[in-house]
């Protein structure tokens, strides 16, 4: 086994390495963050040891120091022992993670949902099967192909990090113990099929008020899923679970009707997101309209507010861009608005604000969004309406604000200081952020950092599936062909030929 100890000390050798040479170089911290570019604060970062950027980053290191591949070959050492020290826990958790799935028909438990049978066997055994074919439990279709997932149960949800889940095959029921790393590889599996709808599927008549909280850990699995594996991978599952969300609300009265509703209007804006990110708007639209009437019905005025926000976000770069501030305004004024959904709302204040090029009313609404962010009281939830507002969200934001108001530099200050701090697990958006990189980078007049920016760009947009970073990756390609004589562009314009 990989002692982690061990990998934090190859990182802070690399670290002090990359000091040791900047020092030779007679640079300061700030003069080599110029040159990379990056903040001066990633820099000290690394050298301190407590982060360790990709690979592109010690490559342009390399180049500023003439480190003569040492630099390099420190960050291809302390990698590989990362990686191995990673793939021991994914063994190791491999061997735990599994859980297990009940293998009958299900006898109706005391509010209607499906109760647990004793009968048991590997979940990863059924998912292997090929059920059609007379399979383990004569179930009717594979794990795989499931129609549709619908959380049940009384109060057993949560066991570690299991979740326990009620699954309609054929108009059969199952239930499954899985842990929420099983969950995300069972989404993947879910979405290779036909979106389906309920007709056929039979449902309690009392209807389980648990299955409003379970919805919202289903979403927020699938949420970490769309990123994971792209949105046109769980884009069906997700419509699947709109269906089953309003035949639930179909029957459910008084107060339980208005939290299902909240819970489909919410999952209609994910759908409306993901539409989006997959290029088409006009689906995206539908989505979000729906989401808007369902939070107004509901009286959810919380979620309401981030519908106008989010519209707001839409209409940039439409054409309508006098409707950003006053649909922003209209999120902020309203009572109920959380501090993170105000700091969303004062965001897109500020992009209308570049856009009219008043810079001094930008920079107000960028620091009114800080100063909300910094005084939210964190949750610790990834559900939490708005929580994607963190320090490297506003950076990429204000970023786009100073390329819209002609001052490349210091976007290209901003965009870096958010790609370098972006969380791992959110590629995809950090994709979006390089792509805008690059192109701050070609308004600076450096059209080969602008294509290897890009380059990178256009790998997270390979992987997972991202219509909006293609999308920018290729706008910034057509600007960059006068300048298809350089490698550097001319190797992006060559990976965007072979890419397809």
């Amino acid at each position: 086994m990989i002692d982690p100890q061990r990998v934090d000390d190859a990182k802070r050798v690399l670290g002090a390495r990359l000091a040791g040479w900047r020092n030779a170089r007679g640079l300061t911290q700030l003069a080599l963050a110029r040159r990379v570019p990056v903040s001066r604060t990633t820099i000290a970062g690394v050298e301190r040891g407590q982060q360790c950027p990709d690979r592109i980053f010690w490559q342009r290191c390399e180049a500023a120091l003439a480190a003569g591949g040492e630099l390099l070959a420190g960050y291809d050492d302390y990698r590989c022992l990362k990686q191995q020290l990673d793939q021991e826990k994914v063994e190791a958790a491999q061997r735990v993670r599994w859980g297990e799935v009940e293998d009958r028909s299900l006898p109706t438990g005391t509010h209607g949902v499906p109760a647990a049978v004793p009968a048991r066997e590997s979940l990863r055994d059924l998912a292997a099967a090929d059920l059609t074919s007379g399979g383990p439990s004569g179930l009717t279709a594979p794990l795989a192909r499931v129609a549709g997932v619908a959380v049940a149960g009384e109060t057993d949800f949560h066991d570690g990090d299991a979740v326990t889940l009620a699954v309609m095959s054929d108009g059969q029921a199952m239930s499954l113990r899985v842990s929420r790393r099983a969950l995300l590889e069972l989404a993947a599996g879910l979405t290779a099929v036909p979106v389906v709808t309920t007709t056929g599927v039979s449902h309690p008549r009392a209807v389980d008020p648990a299955v409003v909280d379970h919805f919202a850990e289903l979403r927020a699995l699938l949420v970490q899923a769309d990123d994971r594996l792209g949105g046109l991978t769980i884009l069906s599952t997700v419509e699947q679970q709109i269906a089953l969300i309003a035949a639930l609300r179909r029957q459910a009265r008084g107060q339980l009707r208005n939290r299902l509703l909240s819970t489909e209007a919410r999952w209609s804006e994910f759908a409306g997101w993901l539409s989006d990110d997959l290029g088409d708007r006009a689906t995206g639209d539908r989505w979000l309209d729906r989401a808007g009437s369902m939070a107004q019905e509901a009286d959810d005025q919380e979620f309401w507010a981030y519908v106008l926000a989010r519209k707001a976000q839409r209409m940039v770069g439409t054409g309508d861009e006098d409707c950003v501030v006053g649909l922003a305004r209209a999120a902020s004024r309203l009572p109920d608005t959380p501090p993170l959904v105000h700091a969303f709302a004062a965001i897109q204040q500020a992009h209308g604000s570049a856009i009219e090029q008043d810079a001094s009313a930008f920079q107000a609404a960028v620091e009114r969004a800080h100063t909300l962010v910094a005084t939210a009281k964190p949750t610790g939830e990834s559900s939490t309406l708005g929580s994607f507002c963190t320090r490297p969200y506003l950076a990429a934001q204000e970023g786009e604000g100073w390329l819209r108001l002609n001052q490349p530099r210091r976007a290209i200050d901003s965009f870096t200081n958010a790609v370098n701090t972006w969380p791992d697990r959110y590629r995809r958006e950090r994709g979006v952020y390089l792509s805008r990189t690059a192109h701050a980078y070609l308004a600076a007049s450096e059209p080969g950092q602008a294509a290897t920016v890009a380059a990178e760009a256009l790998t997270t947009a390979t992987t997972t599936g991202s219509v909006r970073v293609r999308r920018n990756v290729n706008a910034l390609a057509r600007r960059l062909e006068p300048f298809s004589g350089r490698p550097e562009v001319r190797q992006l314009l060559d990976q965007l030929a072979t890419s397809g």
